[in-house]
């Protein structure tokens, strides 16, 4: 009896330790998964979705650095990568190269994939010039986008990437850098149907 409850207490501390040191990069953890991350097209649900648990993104219209109006639905027919992040977060500034060499300069030639930045701690215009100056990034940056990031249900230093009808098909859940690839992939999927 003793030896029963000391296994099964182990057990109990190990499932604890094993969750609580879980850092979301764990292929089957549910801080990783993503349904809205799969490759399978289908009828669109009451809720905005389709069968397949993708869901329509939101859409926006921000200001860009040139004082221009930029929307969401003006890029229907194209792979829209959206890169969230905070004018003067560490983080992104550590990953916005990689967004660049990864995505951007990727697909500068290709018209059918665009790559945008949004500023969602709503700095200002010149934070914004600032951000992208000090990264050297070269794809639009938008500003005011907490609203936006709010929609879409994210925080800063995090890849979006929306298909060519305007379902959402990643959504990234680490650091923009450590998900370019993921992102890529996923542009790749998208951009050929």
């Amino acid at each position: 009896m003793k030896v029963s409850r000391l296994l099964i207490s182990v057990f109990v501390i190990s499932s604890l330790a094993f969750y609580a040191c879980d850092d979301g990069n764990n292929p089957m953890s549910d801080s990783n998964t993503n349904p809205t991350n799969n490759n399978n097209d289908g009828d669109m649900n009451d809720d905005g979705s389709n069968n397949n648990g993708a869901t329509l993104a939101p859409d926006f219209s921000l200001q860009n650095l040139n004082d221009e109006t930029v929307t969401l639905s003006a890029y229907k027919g194209k792979v829209v990568v959206l890169f969230f992040f905070g004018n003067t977060c560490p983080s992104c500034i550590a990953s916005a190269p990689s967004v660049q060499s990864k995505l951007a300069n990727a697909y500068s030639a290709n018209g059918n994939v665009i790559i945008v930045g949004i500023d969602q701690w709503d700095g200002t215009k010149a934070s914004v010039e600032g951000f992208k100056n000090s990264t050297g990034v070269d794809f639009p940056l938008l500003l005011k986008g907490s609203s936006v990031a709010s929609k879409f249900e994210t925080t800063y230093d995090r890849l979006i990437v929306v298909d060519k009808e305007g379902y959402i098909r990643f959504k990234g859940s680490r650091g923009a850098g450590s998900d370019a690839d993921s992102a890529k992939s996923t542009v790749e999927t998208y951009l050929n149907k």
